[in-house]
């Protein structure tokens, strides 16, 4: 019997019963530093329903008025302001905060899916052998670790630039174009709400964003580097001092890490695939509305910065995640290359015709479609550039006409 035959185990785990407060964690390379972030938005909470705890009408209470209530208020002044920066500005946020809290409920909603993914990463780290892989394994952690840093960064300065760009203004003015209950225009107290209720929803849409926006790119250079691992062990097999029924046993754990790995990406793709389209299309528009503001409508220097860093955060939402959605598609692809690294020749015949029927398999790319409409690779943040300075040109057009 050929060692393929041997594998009929599905390689998948079991459904978690239940989801930890440790769910964005993932084990073995890195400690994920936006646990605590979904956490305080209330997405555990909400997703373990339980209904007689004071945390989930806690969660309730804050996504009633931050992710529902605040992009309802944004779009009833939609196109409402006599000055077409305030439109435009209103337009974009609006737009933003919607993607926003979309995003974070599709996410919510799939926390379990999240904890099966945990681990099955946690499943392959424990097939760590060498201290070649154990270096890689480290450098994979540091990685990740830059990373959430640098998006942390990111988002900080969107948070600080949103927040304090109403300040220069010479009027009384909202951080926001937005509708609120109660007349800010002439009390001073309604004015404090305002404008510590629109403070509050945009750093809770903001870290919504991070939190949403992180993962993605995180889940796909784990992939990219547990494949790198499964290299490196099929590279090694035939090369030591091992029998030929020890180097069977190895090939059949690679196969089943293969199986894994296809599992761990079929599972992210579940996640991210209709959250990344939302996404997509979102900020093509976002990027050519806050371009367009920037070259024709922003006179001062604060809303320039604000204008700048925003269409920087939104390129740096898309750019990680098709950089590595590439990544992905080269690493798998190359473990066609990895198989026939390994020692095959001096091996079994079973090992031998098992090698021939896994290398055809490693052929099988995983697919990446977001929302099964657009590629995740860095031809679609070429297409996405184009489309947002389309956009961008289209409501110069408009506005000229006017």
């Amino acid at each position: 019997m050929s060692i393929i035959a041997q594998i009929t185990l599905k390689c998948c785990p079991r459904p978690c019963r239940g989801i930890k407060a440790t769910s964005f964690v993932l084990i073995g390379l890195a400690i994920v530093r936006h646990t605590k972030a979904f956490i305080a938005l209330g997405g555990v909470d909400l997703y373990d329903r339980n209904y007689g705890a004071i945390r989930y009408w806690g969660a309730v209470l804050l996504n009633i008025l931050v992710t529902l209530g605040f992009p309802v208020m944004l779009f009833m002044t939609m196109f409402s302001f006599e000055l077409p920066l305030d439109n435009l500005i209103n337009f974009n946020i609006s737009l933003t905060s919607a993607a926003a809290s979309i995003k974070f409920v599709m996410y919510a909603i799939r926390l379990k899916k999240i904890a099966e993914i945990e681990q099955i990463v946690a499943e392959l780290d424990r097939r760590v052998d060498t201290d070649e892989q154990r270096s890689y394994q480290a450098g994979m952690s540091r990685r990740l670790q830059i990373m959430s840093t640098v998006y942390k960064y990111i988002y900080g300065c969107v948070v600080v630039t949103s927040s304090v760009s109403f300040l220069f203004r010479a009027e009384r003015s909202l951080p926001f174009p937005a509708w609120f209950p109660l007349d800010w225009t002439t009390s001073l107290t309604a004015y404090m709400f305002a404008v510590l209720h629109q403070i509050l929803a945009i750093v809770i849409q903001v870290l919504q964003n991070f939190v949403d926006d992180l993962f993605p790119p995180m889940i796909f250079l784990i992939i990219v580097g547990q494949c790198e691992l499964l290299v490196q062990r099929l590279s090694l097999i035939g090369y030591d001092q091992c029998d030929q029924l020890a180097n069977e046993r190895k090939l059949i754990g690679c196969i089943r890490d293969h199986k894994k790995l296809f599992g761990l990406h079929q599972l992210t793709m579940d996640i991210i695939s209709w959250p990344l389209l939302v996404q997509f299309v979102v900020i093509s528009i976002d990027v050519g509305t806050a371009l367009c503001a920037l070259l024709f409508y922003a006179e001062n220097m604060n809303d320039k910065v604000y204008f700048t860093t925003f269409i920087f955060a939104m390129s740096m939402q898309i750019f990680p995640i098709c950089y590595y959605g590439t990544m992905v598609e080269y690493s798998f692809g190359y473990l066609h290359y990895a198989v026939y690294s390994s020692n095959w020749v001096d091996q079994s015949i079973s090992y031998r015709k098992s090698v021939l029927i896994f290398a055809e398999r490693t052929q099988r790319l995983p697919k990446q479609i977001a929302g099964n409409f657009i590629p995740i690779a860095l031809t679609t943040f070429l297409a996405n550039c184009k489309a947002a300075y389309s956009f961008c040109t289209l409501l110069a057009d408009t506005g000229s006409q006017k």
